[in-house]
């Protein structure tokens, strides 16, 4: 009789150890296919830091032959135009955000233009360049995890001859990855047989 309920007890815990190894691992797969949580680079405190314009507009553009949904634009006519951005308040210790993701280009409608030279500059130190002529398009991503301002300029390549607004499609700040949860679901408790006193 007590070799039977020691069976029984055996398969029971067996049956819900193997559970809750099945429930744990679709966890970790749903923690893995979660998208990151992206949020608009416009959505920080901006200011217009340049001689040209720079405005917010969604609008469709042509880029390469290609449709882009463009966010904002920077105009820098004769010279340069610039924004920059406080993606981290003064009062956080850490940072919100772990990389900067940029998309920009020229219009095919502006082939009279010359080129436009696209810097970014982190907490005031240049970090990329990129020169861009109409219906070319341009992407990049920066590490902004210990970055509190972030500026983006458009100078004109060519002094003293006119150059077209340069469109962003992507200005996108992606949150730092939360450390995974450790899961609350109770571990199968060992049951114990206890041998009869052997008389």
């Amino acid at each position: 009789m007590r070799k039977n309920r020691f069976v029984t007890s055996l398969i029971a815990g067996s049956m819900a150890f193997s559970s809750v190894a099945i429930l744990g691992e679709n966890n970790i797969i749903t923690q893995a296919q979660r998208p990151p949580r992206i949020t608009s680079l416009l959505k920080a405190k901006c200011v217009s830091s340049g001689l040209g314009s720079v405005r917010e507009e969604n609008m469709d553009v042509s880029i390469g032959r290609a449709v882009y949904s463009s966010k904002f634009y920077l105009g820098p006519g004769y010279r340069s135009a610039a924004m920059t951005c406080k993606i981290k308040p003064n009062n956080r210790p850490q940072a919100n955000f772990q990389t900067l993701n940029l998309g920009f280009g020229m219009r095919d409608n502006d082939s009279k233009s010359t080129g436009v030279e696209v810097r970014v500059y982190l907490d005031g130190r240049q970090a990329e360049t990129r020169t861009i002529s109409p219906s070319q398009q341009n992407t990049l991503s920066l590490d902004v995890s210990n970055v509190s301002d972030v500026s983006i300029e458009a100078v004109c390549a060519s002094r003293g001859e006119y150059c077209d607004r340069v469109y962003f499609f992507d200005a996108g700040l992606v949150h730092l990855t939360p450390p995974p949860k450790q899961s609350n679901t109770p571990q199968p408790q060992k049951t114990m047989e206890i041998a009869p006193d052997k008389k």
